[in-house]
């Protein structure tokens, strides 16, 4: 009797190189992911971009390649810089490609008013949400908008000074001063 052997064949080299290169490959984009979004871990990089690429409305197996390509462009637009900003551009893609949908369906041709009322209330919910992901991507980015004051009414009185012009935080006081509320004299 002979006696099989109980290992695997052994696998050819050929195939174990094109294993070891798709590995490399793919640590290779992870960590230019991770690089270009600045989170540490390439895997977590990766997983979200792939997140992100099956949003797109286009997707398919044929068309995998193009709509990482997409999301890819798309991250790199908005800039976001750590997960969270990452994570939050991601939702910002899908909510902008589900309010697309909703308002092309809206215009489809025979269909109720009643579905184009509900098409375009969900477009309207969605993109107003994508305005609030807005401002939340430029809280977490520090860009928050100016505020400005105006003051319309200055009372200045005996023994007082005040400033007449723009002051801005950081920058020499004009020369105009007001004592006492009269204008100053022009040099």
């Amino acid at each position: 009797m002979k006696q099989e052997s109980l290992q695997k064949p052994a696998q050819p080299a050929a195939e174990v190189e094109k294993k070891r290169d798709h590995t490399e490959l793919m640590a290779n984009i992870e960590n230019k992911c991770a690089a270009s979004f600045g989170l540490r871990d390439g895997k977590v990089a990766f997983q979200i971009l792939s997140q992100a690429a099956n949003l797109q409305c286009w997707s398919g197996s044929e068309r995998a390649l193009d709509n990482f390509g997409t999301a890819l462009g798309t991250l790199s637009e908005i800039g976001p810089r750590g997960a969270l900003e990452m994570l939050l551009a991601v939702q910002m893609m899908g909510v902008h490609q589900a309010a697309l949908k909703f308002l092309a369906n809206a215009t489809v041709e025979g269909q109720t008013a009643e579905g184009r009322d509900l098409n375009l209330l969900r477009a309207t919910r969605l993109m107003r949400l994508f305005l609030e992901q807005m401002e939340a991507m430029q809280k977490l980015k520090g860009k928050t908008g100016q505020q400005k004051v105006t003051v319309e009414h200055v009372h200045v009185h005996q023994g007082g000074q005040a400033i007449v012009g723009t002051v801005n935080a950081g920058e020499k006081a004009p020369e105009e001063i007001v004592d006492d509320g009269r204008p100053a004299k022009n040099a």
